[in-house]
């Protein structure tokens, strides 16, 4: 193993976190904020007449909806969106303010929750519009509400022959119409143009209301796709907009380290971790990282993935098991490689696209599997 061409030589790769991490964490999770902000500035750049909401689902795709939240709404984001209501009520300690939308919409028994936390439901079909009719003629007053119309992904929303006309809706506070792009990640695609103009031909019927139809992907794509109101998620945290196809407008906001706990000297011809997937070629130096699938580290990587050790690669050798990983660090300075030193499995020369395009998968599943036991240290 070779030390790393000459571009990333001179990047002066950091050794170890920001901050000082307590000598028991294993892992760490360094996520910077400013470059989160950036990256919204840039989605305002791309669609200067609509607003830029923040889709914060699944806490925040791994990174930290309330933390994020924060810092997004600092900045100026008014609008924020989630999947489901437990995940709304939490970030509502955060942004005590701020509109917040509930993508599931309101189901039995989770009405008083909905107005308790003054959550605004997505509506997507009639049982839920009876829901909350219902709820806002015990409020004694029309309860503000979203309405999605399935325009051809058939998820979630009202399908359009049930959308004649917004009166059908009387008894609601209705703000917004919404739908949502299947294939906004691929521009080319001709279901991009088939949704839009299956949008097109329900919207003059809600001329009143704000209009929403794209997510990060849909900045890219026409400005006709713009409407009122963007819903990027992926795009804060740094991932390709776009299937991998181009340079990557977004900035990486994440630095994923791991920590040695040992390293050993191995003849050639032994094998290392479960099954013996792998056996060595030489005499070998190898580094155990605390860090495994536990953490959100994918098998999948197993016997292909790298390390970042300074201007150093290491492979990862063997099978990823629940709570670590071996390296191969016998390329690497024995004064870099000790227990308790730090190395990078994410950072802006191997980011979450990058793995994932390895392995066959997407950022976000990579993302929102990074686990609970991995320190998160946000730099603001």
């Amino acid at each position: 193993m070779r030390p790393l061409s000459k571009p990333l030589l001179n990047q002066n790769f950091s050794l170890s976190p920001k901050a000082v991490i307590p000598a028991t964490e294993m892992g760490c999770l360094e996520i910077n904020l400013k470059t989160i902000v950036k990256n919204y500035q840039l989605m305002k750049d791309l669609a200067p007449h609509a607003e830029i909401s923040a889709v914060l689902k699944a806490d925040g795709y791994g990174f930290g909806a309330s933390p994020v939240g924060k810092a997004l709404r600092d900045a100026g984001c008014k609008t924020f969106f989630v999947a489901h209501l437990d995940e709304g009520i939490a970030l509502r300690k955060t942004l005590q303010n701020e509109k917040i939308y509930i993508l599931t919409g309101v189901l039995p028994g989770t009405e008083n929750e909905l107005i308790q936390h003054n959550l605004t439901p997505v509506l997507n079909h009639a049982g839920m519009y009876e829901l909350w009719k219902t709820a806002g003629h015990l409020e004694n007053r029309p309860l503000q509400c979203a309405l999605h119309i399935d325009t051809g992904m058939h998820r979630l929303g009202f399908e359009m022959k049930d959308i004649p006309n917004a009166r059908c809706f009387e008894g609601l506070s209705l703000e917004m119409v919404m739908s949502h792009l299947a294939c906004s990640q691929i521009p080319g695609h001709p279901m991009n143009a088939q949704q839009l103009a299956a949008f097109q031909k329900v919207i003059p019927h809600f001329q009143r209301l704000q209009k929403s139809l794209s997510d990060t992907g849909g900045l890219f794509l026409n400005p006709e796709y713009h409407y009122d109101i963007i819903r990027p998620g992926l795009g804060f945290f740094g991932m390709h907009p776009q299937s991998l196809e181009g340079p990557n407008p977004f900035q990486n906001v994440l630095t994923l380290w791991g920590k040695i706990i040992q390293v050993r000297s191995v003849p050639k011809g032994e094998t290392v971790g479960y099954g013996a997937t792998f056996k060595t070629k030489r005499h070998s130096r190898l580094a155990t990282l605390g860090i495994g699938f536990a953490d959100g580290l994918s098998r999948d990587l197993s016997n292909q993935g790298h390390v970042f050790i300074g201007d150093f690669k290491a492979p990862i050798l063997g099978r990823i098991s629940m709570d670590y990983s071996v390296v191969d660090v016998s390329d690497v300075p024995e004064s870099l490689c000790y227990p308790g030193s730090w190395v990078q499995l994410v950072n802006e020369h191997q980011t979450l696209d990058d793995l994932a395009l390895s392995i066959n998968t997407i950022s976000r599943e990579l993302s929102i599997h990074l686990g609970s036991r991995l320190y998160r240290m946000y730099e603001n």
